[in-house]
């Protein structure tokens, strides 16, 4: 009687999660890591500055900022994929340039589509016909700038074969 009670438990559980699961999506930004992590593979942080985000060598890799983010870009916020290599980023610009290196460094082909990760801070029409292209780093970037705020993304596209 016991293990058909828990079984029904159990059931009901996995059933609430599968429905909730879509719903919870919507607010996934203010939702804790572990939730996250588990239903979504995802993961957000937001930084102050550049210099608050983490460095090689430390202990969050998934949010080491690329190379060509300015050292004095302020109010950064990083949505990573916790079981693959897609990354959405919005910071926004100080006084010093934004230096990508283009399409030309990138060997593995044309960027590869829209965003793969979503959230409520990322804008409309940001998307694949939209921005440069920079392969300076490990995986290909789509860069746009819109004012002082720059939207980059990688779906985990290598930059080089």
């Amino acid at each position: 009687m016991k293990k058909k009670v828990l079984l029904i438990v159990a059931l009901c559980v996995a059933v609430g999660l599968a429905v909730a699961a879509p719903l919870l999506k919507t607010y996934d930004d203010d939702l804790p890591d572990t939730v996250t992590d588990h239903l979504f593979h995802e993961r957000i942080k937001t930084f102050a500055t550049a210099r608050d985000a983490p460095k090689v060598g430390e202990h969050e890799l998934l949010f080491i900022l690329p190379k060509w983010v300015p050292k004095d870009a302020t109010q950064i916020t990083e949505k990573v994929q916790t079981n693959g290599n897609a990354k959405l980023m919005r910071f926004t610009l100080g006084a010093a340039p934004l230096k990508l290196s283009g399409a030309k460094s990138c060997s593995g082909g044309a960027f590869n589509g829209e965003p793969k990760l979503d959230a409520s801070w990322w804008p409309e029409g940001v998307g694949e016909s939209a921005g440069r292209v920079d392969c300076s780093e490990q995986y290909q970037y789509r860069v746009v700038v819109k004012g002082k705020q720059v939207y980059a993304w990688t779906n985990g596209d290598l930059s080089q074969s």
